[in-house]
């Protein structure tokens, strides 16, 4: 099996990448959530210890997510709409990334001190969830509106899944 097709998840039978980016945009949501809960306030201190947890399980995940993304998107030609928005994705998702980066190594200087979340920790958060957000979004414009990678493990097998499952299938294109 060629690497391409290793990160393209075809020995899963499923797409690699959108079942591995859940695991960043979860806990990075998770870790804002916990950052306003814990900001200005006096909390246990297991709040900051589990936000930490959260932003270095995202980011571990976003490492994995990453080369899967580029190995669904690379095969797109430049010409379609699903190109771009597939760059656009990624420049955002990086980005949030970076952001998260940063984050942590705010978070790691004010762990041990009074207050773990800092106004700069709360507002890295803010911005580091809402680019991943809006860089999901994108992605899921690629699927749902330009149909990228839809049906690539075997369209004729999903098709039959589909019409067993009494779906409104139409008549397939010859």
């Amino acid at each position: 099996m060629k690497p391409m097709d290793i990160l393209q998840g075809k020995w899963l039978g499923h797409p690699l990448h959108p079942a591995i980016v859940h695991v960043p945009v979860g806990t990075w949501i998770m870790a804002l959530v916990l950052d306003l809960v814990a900001h200005g306030r006096t909390v246990s201190q297991t709040v900051p210890d589990l936000a930490l947890a959260c932003v270095i399980l995202g980011l571990a995940g976003a490492l994995l997510a990453v080369p899967a993304g580029i190995a669904d998107w690379a095969p797109i030609k430049k010409e379609r709409p699903a190109w771009k928005l597939g760059l656009y994705h990624l420049v955002l998702n990086l980005l949030g990334a970076l952001v998260w980066a940063a984050n942590l190594g705010l978070r790691w200087k004010a762990l041990a001190t009074a207050e773990p979340v800092t106004t700069a920790v709360l507002v890295t958060s803010i911005v580091g969830a809402a680019l991943i957000v809006v860089g999901g979004y994108l992605g899921s414009l690629m699927v749902f509106d330009q149909g990228t990678s839809v049906g690539r493990q075997s369209k004729k097998k999903w098709r039959a899944i589909a019409v067993r499952g009494g779906a409104n299938v139409p008549e397939p294109k010859h």
